[in-house]
């Protein structure tokens, strides 16, 4: 029978012990596991439960919490050097232990992005406390996911002093969200956010199909909860149940061809087609304002979540003009880079699902952390003297329409925008 912990300290000097459990985050948009959190339950010296709530809240209002993260995140960091994985596992630490130079050094003696650290919207933390801790601890390599989204006073806050790569939907938000149009709105608006800002969408505790489909619908990027998977031991073997990805794959496949139906049915590029053009016959527009110009009409057609014109300079593709949540440093010509492709061979690039395609571009981890699944280039100019490119954070989201939209883009650059330098 579970006992709660009264005195911790008294449990750190006595063989302290924690039995993990894993339980994985799903992407939305292929049903394909990308990660675990790792779910840590003390012990007492007789390898009896502790009650896991009490004994973290003891442990932080007896001033033990940085000691007690200590030893979990070293668990974790013995438990990588035994296993080493290709995707990230999120542990929950408390704000203190960022600090703790012992935590930073087994963080940072980990493989980039292997050890995700995921900090609670609930605490009592503020943004111009915990900005310098967060700069400080991605110095050190650390990624960060912020918990419990949705649930204190100041998230918004809280959001823009962490700047994480992950915000977790708290499972009170996702619960029923298929019956309360609020909650719906609410994570629309999430979504939305975390294309813009850079950071993938998780939901937390979903446990029914109507959950996962509402999710999906709303642009979720990960999933995670029972309906998945319960905690459990360690299982290399692990993968969703079949009838979980076979309705992530049906739904992602009827989302697609409804966006392709309602493309051709909106017919945009009529509806925009007379003013673009009178932007572009206008004698007195300059290069730049007729680039402008098509790529605000294009960007306006497809609704991607980045889109940037890059054009060649001696040292690589210098971007000229970028919306959305797009690079907008100089790509060097010897650095891999899809564009570079898509220059050097005068030929599209198209990529439905990159997280699936081997490039040095993405690492074994950190491929999956804020990398645009959907990516398509098309080179400008004959020869070939720049490029534009457009992705979306969901997989297979380029339609036959939507690439015909891109396609038709680059050749009217091609056209009516000429090899100027001083587009730069």
């Amino acid at each position: 029978m579970s006992l709660p912990v009264v005195d911790i300290a008294q449990w750190l000097y006595s063989e302290p012990q924690f039995d993990l459990a894993f339980q994985p985050l799903l992407a939305l948009s292929s049903g394909n596991i990308i990660g675990f959190e790792v779910l840590t339950r003390p012990v007492d010296r007789n390898h009896r439960p502790l009650l896991v709530e009490s004994f973290f809240h003891e442990a932080s209002i007896q001033g033990h919490a940085v000691a007690v993260d200590r030893l979990i995140v070293g668990q974790i960091t013995k438990f990588l050097q035994g296993h080493p994985l290709s995707y990230p596992l999120f542990i929950n630490l408390h704000p203190d232990s960022l600090t703790d130079p012992d935590i930073q050094s087994m963080v940072g003696s980990s493989q980039h992005g292997a050890i995700v650290i995921e900090i609670t919207e609930r605490g009592n933390w503020f943004g111009d406390i915990v900005e310098p801790v967060m700069q400080t601890f991605r110095n050190q390599g650390g990624t960060v996911a912020l918990d419990d989204f949705g649930t204190g006073y100041s998230g918004l806050e809280k959001l823009v002093a962490v700047r994480p790569n992950f915000v977790k939907l708290d499972r009170s938000i996702i619960a029923q969200c298929h019956m309360y149009p609020v909650k719906r709105n609410l994570i629309a608006s999430v979504s939305h956010m975390a294309e813009f800002l850079g950071f993938q969408l998780i939901a937390e505790g979903i446990e029914t199909r109507e959950e996962l489909l509402t999710c999906i619908d709303l642009g979720v990027a990960i999933g995670q909860g029972y309906y998945f998977a319960r905690p459990s031991a360690w299982n290399p073997g692990v993968q969703a149940p079949n009838h979980v990805i076979h309705e992530i794959q049906r739904r992602q496949n009827e989302l697609l061809e409804s966006s392709a139906q309602n493309l051709m049915a909106w017919d945009s590029f009529r509806l925009h087609w007379s003013l673009l053009m009178e932007s572009l016959a206008d004698p007195q527009a300059t290069p730049h304002e007729r680039l402008m110009a098509i790529m605000a009409s294009t960007f306006r057609l497809l609704q991607p979540t980045a889109m940037t014109f890059l054009r060649a300079t001696k040292k690589g593709l210098a971007p000229v003009f970028s919306l959305g949540h797009s690079y907008q440093d100089l790509i060097v010509w010897d650095q891999p880079s899809f564009a570079v492709r898509a220059f050097r061979e005068n030929s599209p690039v198209v990529l439905q699902k990159t997280s699936d395609t081997p490039c040095e571009l993405y690492g074994p981890v950190m491929k999956f952390l804020n990398a645009p699944e959907s990516i398509a280039i098309f080179p400008i100019g004959h020869p070939t003297w720049a490029v534009i490119g457009a992705d979306y954070m969901g997989a297979f989201s380029w339609s036959e329409s939507r690439l015909q939209v891109l396609r038709g883009m680059a050749h009217l650059l091609s056209v009516v925008i000429p090899n100027d330098p001083y587009l730069t």
